[in-house]
């Protein structure tokens, strides 16, 4: 018998301009982090989210609205002071932060972050992942995609694992976060540690 005609809808609709959706999608990722021009100042990373380029360019213009939303950005991350200095010069973290600013500058519904605190210590992880409790506290979704079970918030509840390409669970944070199902998905034995709503994985 044949299939049915494979279909996919974003935010509702069947057809979209993809310049239309990337006004609605925020994204951070590692290889966004590593392929970034080092040149570019910190207010210019910020308002390159705009145009989704990897700095500003002469042939971009950016009004007194968006001047003043990227600042508002830098400022509510605590990287206001670092607007003028090359991305290259930027700590990790501080990288992490300006990508954050650039992925929010034009209010996306949902933010995209692949791997999030990787490279970062534990104090710059959880003050990065509490920059991200706030985004989902104010009615932002987060699509999160982590190896490590303690980057995942307590304010995300659906949780899906993938191996070899399957999604192999897929449901509430409580019944999949579980000893058995984590230790199938990395072949290893393990046991879980939880605390205000926070998961770790820990040798079984």
């Amino acid at each position: 018998m044949p299939k049915d005609e494979t279909r996919i809808a974003l935010f509702g609709d069947e057809r979209w301009n993809v310049w239309d959706v990337r006004k609605q999608i925020g994204i951070v990722s590692h290889d966004l982090q590593r392929d970034y021009l080092i040149g570019a100042e910190g207010v210019n990373v910020v308002l390159s989210g705009y145009y989704a380029s990897n700095d500003t360019y002469e042939c971009q213009q950016f009004g007194k609205t968006q001047m003043t939303r990227a600042y508002e950005l830098m400022q509510e991350l605590g990287i206001a002071s670092l607007a003028g200095r090359p991305f290259g010069h930027l700590s990790t973290g501080e990288q992490r932060r300006f990508l954050l600013a650039r992925a929010l500058v034009h209010d996306p519904s949902v933010l995209v972050l692949d791997e999030p605190t990787s490279g970062l210590d534990p104090k710059a992880c959880f003050q990065y992942l509490d920059l991200l409790r706030l985004q989902i506290a104010k009615g932002k979704t987060v699509l999160l995609v982590t190896h490590h079970l303690h980057e995942i918030p307590p304010e995300i509840d659906r949780v899906v694992f993938l191996k070899e390409g399957m999604i192999i669970a897929d449901g509430h944070k409580s019944t999949v976060l579980t000893k058995g199902r984590v230790s199938a998905l990395f072949d290893n034995k393990m046991t879980l540690a939880q605390a205000s709503g926070w998961y770790q994985a820990l040798p079984g």
